[in-house]
């Protein structure tokens, strides 16, 4: 959240570390959680996180085929990333939800971030909508 606040896509506030604290501990008190964390030499070097369907269903209207899962989070440890952990993460990730025979998976990332367009892109995913705004809005010309 702190890297993607430099690219305007989030804006990091106090709460925000609780926030997302909360967000995991919901997923993974869920039945059968989608939630993988991988470590290195027993040290955590990153996790993933989605919803399954069930839990999808505000943006399940986006896409045409359904039903669909939603990528919550993903992180890489700084001193992983270029490693393989993410791609790796993510290769779990979506062959569970492929066994579970759910057809899209849908995720909203920072598009402007140096790292997650190529990494997603990498991956599969395309984008569905695109927005762009100024912050502040007294920058806009």
């Amino acid at each position: 959240m702190r890297y993607d606040a430099w690219f305007g896509a989030v804006r990091e506030r106090p709460e925000s570390a609780e926030a997302l604290r909360r967000e995991a501990a919901g997923l993974l008190a869920g039945p059968a959680p989608w939630v993988w964390l991988a470590e290195r030499d027993g040290t955590p070097a990153g996790m993933v996180a989605a919803e399954r369907p069930a839990a999808a269903q505000w943006i399940a209207p986006l896409a045409l085929p359904s039903p669909v899962a939603y990528l919550m989070m993903m992180y890489v440890e700084p001193g992983e990333r270029g490693s393989g952990v993410g791609a790796a993460l993510a290769r779990r990730l979506h062959g569970d939800i492929d066994a579970a025979g759910v057809p899209v998976t849908l995720l909203h990332y920072a598009q402007v971030n140096p790292l997650s367009a190529p990494f997603w892109s990498q991956q599969g995913y395309r984008p569905l909508w695109t927005s762009w705004e100024a912050v502040p809005a007294g920058t806009l010309r």
